[in-house]
């Protein structure tokens, strides 16, 4: 099986081809670099699809590197949903819910979930979308919006509506469940970080459309890694396992 080698600029510029309604999925564990190289992808698929409504559901309480991509993209970082009306339309946004200070994390945690709901079903239900869902773990188990994330991934491409969805663990949590498996069968789009666990492995075999698995199991635990200075300091980035499920095709994304 032949695997291209791309650097990072030749294939977001001229390889990665979006097509509206298609669904993403990302896994790698934490500090890889998912949410930089998803803005990434996510400013050339807006590039050469205008007309989608983008939005970034950010369940985090911090993310630094999600604000410096909501000014690269022009993506407004707002509180509720739907976003209070501005005389100036921005490229996209950011849906950004306070969390509850001095509250109980089941409180907190229940406050969040209402939130993301309203949104994520807004997203789906007016279709020509990306909702871009990081880190999906966190939504779907933490906040118990797996329901809501199965609408994009089980109906959202027929209205457009297309979900992308990193993740740092395929394999789940013993104690807070895991990410609908659909997460696996529906993207159109696969990227893969180095992963050493066995454990993690084990769920390539989910992957439908003619992927293969023992493939798959093969290269990521082997994809080169590279110490690069981020503005959050330096991190161990690693090279991406990309596979189109159209083919299916292979290729290795540089960091």
């Amino acid at each position: 099986m032949h695997v291209a080698r791309f650097d990072r600029e030749e294939f977001l510029t001229r390889r990665f081809d979006y097509q509206p309604g298609e669904h993403l999925g990302m896994w790698e564990p934490t500090q890889g670099g998912k949410t930089h190289l998803m803005y990434q992808l996510a400013g050339e698929a807006m590039r050469r699809n205008p007309h989608l409504r983008l939005a970034s559901a950010m369940p985090k309480p911090l993310s630094p590197a999600t604000r410096v991509w909501a000014d690269r993209l022009d993506l407004r970082i707002v509180d509720r949903w739907p976003p209070p009306w501005s005389p100036r339309k921005p490229a996209g946004y950011v849906f950004w819910p306070k969390h509850l200070k001095n509250a109980p994390v089941a409180v907190n945690r229940a406050h969040l979930g209402r939130q993301f709901s309203g949104m994520l079903k807004a997203q789906y239900q007016g279709g020509n979308s990306i909702t871009l869902a990081d880190d999906v773990y966190t939504l779907a188990c933490i906040y118990g919006l797996n329901l809501e994330l199965d609408e994009f991934w089980t109906n959202g491409a027929e209205g457009c509506a297309g979900l992308w969805a990193p993740n740092q663990k395929p394999s789940g949590t013993l104690g807070g469940g895991s990410v609908s498996s659909f997460s696996y069968n529906s993207p159109t789009h696969l990227f893969f970080g180095n992963d050493t666990d066995a454990r993690n492995r084990k769920r390539f075999t989910d992957i439908a459309g003619g992927v293969d698995p023992e493939l798959v199991a093969a290269i990521i635990p082997n994809l080169a890694k590279y110490r690069i200075e981020t503005p959050q300091g330096i991190k161990n980035i690693s090279e991406k396992l990309y596979i189109h499920k159209g083919g299916p095709t292979y290729a290795i994304i540089g960091p």
